[in-house]
């Protein structure tokens, strides 16, 4: 099963991430083959035996690994022990409408999925607490990945200037058209450098954005990573939204500490 890390991650003791591809499951047509959401219209049956494939070839217990049922919100819950489990082999159980999790319990793995949004993992190495984000253009003008900083500032005593953080593959500018009114708000929001125009129509650059964010927040730039992929650019490692018209599987960024 093929993974792809951020490297900058890979260097904080005993914590461990992977970010999947499209390869090494069982699902077929749009889902093809390594599927891990329910609630795309997918068979459960193949996405669990997709996750049970993920956390073999990873190294996981799936039956710790705790998901969120996510809706392009700004909402961070904290999970524990007791929260093990939640949404590791059904959607129903999932932590509800949620977009972030952070966690300081050793061997508790949280996923969080995309295809085409940026899935952004964030982590303190001194007080041993990760948080795994999605943001997608409209969490980012909500500002997820700023308030997961606060809230890892308000529960953990986290420094700002100490987390390391990284995201994930997602969509690049030159793929990324959206309306005036979004970039106008986009612009607004983190300035003017991450909307371009290709062909008259305002492109965003969704991880630049998220980037801006989290170094508001007092992330230096210097411990902030990007994975270079596009998810539509390379649909063929990567389900993209956009790419499959809007039928398509989940890839997803798993972290848990040890």
């Amino acid at each position: 099963m093929a993974f792809t890390h951020l490297p900058l991650l890979t260097s904080v003791p005993r914590l461990h991430h992977v970010i999947t591809t499209r390869h090494g499951g069982v699902s077929t047509a749009a889902f093809a083959s390594l599927n891990l959401g329910y609630h795309v219209g997918d068979d459960d049956a193949a996405v669990t035996a997709n996750r049970r494939r993920l956390a073999e070839a990873a190294g996981f217990n799936l039956d710790r690994l705790v998901t969120a049922q996510q809706v392009h919100g700004m909402h961070i819950a904290w999970v524990g022990a007791n929260d093990a489990g939640c949404g590791a082999t059904s959607w129903e159980d999932a932590v509800p409408r949620c977009d972030g999790l952070i966690t300081a319990e050793r061997h508790l793995p949280l996923m969080i999925q995309t295809a085409d949004c940026a899935a952004v993992l964030l982590t303190d190495p001194v007080n041993r607490v990760l948080a795994v984000l999605h943001a997608g253009w409209r969490g980012a003008l909500q500002r997820i990945a700023s308030t997961a900083v606060r809230q890892l500032i308000d529960g953990a005593g986290t420094d700002p200037a100490r987390l390391v953080a990284g995201i994930g593959p997602a969509i690049c500018p030159a793929c990324f058209a959206v309306g005036e009114e979004t970039a106008d708000a986009m612009r607004e929001a983190f300035g003017p450098a991450v909307v371009t125009a290709h062909d008259d129509q305002p492109h965003v650059d969704l991880p630049a954005a998220v980037a801006a964010d989290l170094r508001s927040a007092g992330i230096p730039a210097a411990q902030i990573e990007v994975h270079p992929d596009c998810t539509q650019c390379r649909s063929d490692r990567y389900f993209s939204h956009r790419g499959q018209g809007g039928r398509a599987g989940r890839i997803a960024m798993v972290a848990w500490w040890e």
